[in-house]
């Protein structure tokens, strides 16, 4: 586009350029520039036309506002959703690259949609936790590991009080779960898949050993596949969650989605009763979530759930 920006100058000011005076000028192949004039004529629809006499293009309309892309709201919508999502992660040389891309887009949209991105910020937001600023190095270390299929080496702290381990993995993926950022990779002394949050890595060291990323690995699957960010490998993992919300705790639950396979069933006419159900691997993180509603939930299934959750009251009334 900004070859096309160029070209599009050029030939508005008169100067009747043609494929070799512009590709000499853009430092390009007189083909590349063969294919932009052609884009410009058939997919941007602009009056260009070849003069013999003076062997260079023009415009046989007037042509006074270069045209722009169409966009629907949905696009746009998508737009700024993607440009918010990486507000936790200002600083970041990741974050100053897309946003100036969002910029420019939303630039030249301006022609066909009458918003600018401060009208945007101003009519909608999001609550974004934003990030210790000592993560930003370490992100851009494994976001770079992560393309360049390259392997990592640090020292990992679990949630106990053991002391940190060193770990080798191959990084596949970067999610960012409930404003927390958190690594998927092949841990090679395991063998296995493991998820590690970035604030509990430390000594991140990126090695020169590449490697090749499995085909069939989907990082938003692999995320999508659990409650919050904890997951087990393996179908026979799964667990069918069901539980009933009453009141308050029902009207959210038809109003939010907690999870991809979530489903919501009323079980009375009024919804102030609703049969919550969803597949997840592991439980911990969906124990901690029904006891955020107190007395408004009872878990159904599984059964391994609903001892975890009596537990865990117990624990509590004894302390």
């Amino acid at each position: 586009m900004q070859r096309i920006y160029a070209i599009h100058s050029s030939i508005r000011s008169g100067a009747y350029p043609n494929c070799t005076t512009l590709a000499r000028k853009l430092e390009v192949d007189r083909k590349t520039i063969h294919r932009d004039l052609t884009f410009m004529r058939d997919g941007l629809g602009l009056p260009l036309v070849y003069c013999e006499d003076l062997h260079g293009y023009r415009y046989d309309e007037d042509v006074s506002d270069f045209p722009v892309f169409e966009i629907s709201e949905e696009e746009l919508a998508t737009l700024f959703f993607a440009r918010t999502a990486l507000q936790g992660m200002r600083g970041t040389r990741v974050a100053e690259v897309l946003g100036n891309a969002f910029s420019k887009v939303a630039g030249s949209l301006l022609g066909r949609v009458q918003l600018t991105w401060s009208d945007l910020d101003t009519a909608f937001s999001r609550k974004v936790i934003k990030q210790d600023k000592r993560l930003l190095k370490p992100f851009g270390q494994l976001a770079k590991a992560v393309i360049d299929q390259v392997e990592v080496s640090f020292h990992y702290r679990k949630l106990g009080n053991a002391p940190a381990e060193a770990r080798r993995v191959q990084p596949l993926h970067l999610g960012e779960v409930d404003g927390g950022w958190y690594l998927i990779a092949h841990d090679l002394d395991r063998g296995a898949l493991r998820t590690f949050a970035l604030p509990r890595m430390t000594r991140v060291r990126v090695l020169k050993t590449g490697f090749a990323r499995p085909e069939d690995f989907d990082g938003e699957a692999y995320l999508n596949a659990s409650f919050g960010i904890w997951n087990v490998a393996g179908d026979d993992a799964r667990h069918v969650v069901k539980l009933e919300l009453r009141n308050y705790a029902a009207r959210l639950a038809q109003e939010r989605r907690w999870h991809p396979s979530q489903e919501v069933t009323a079980v009375d006419g009024e919804d102030e009763r609703v049969l919550v159900s969803f597949e997840v691997g592991r439980l911990e993180e969906v124990m901690r979530w029904v006891l955020s509603f107190g007395s408004q939930a009872k878990v159904l299934e599984p059964l391994e759930l609903v001892e975890m959750v009596r537990n865990e009251l117990r624990e509590m009334q004894r302390n």
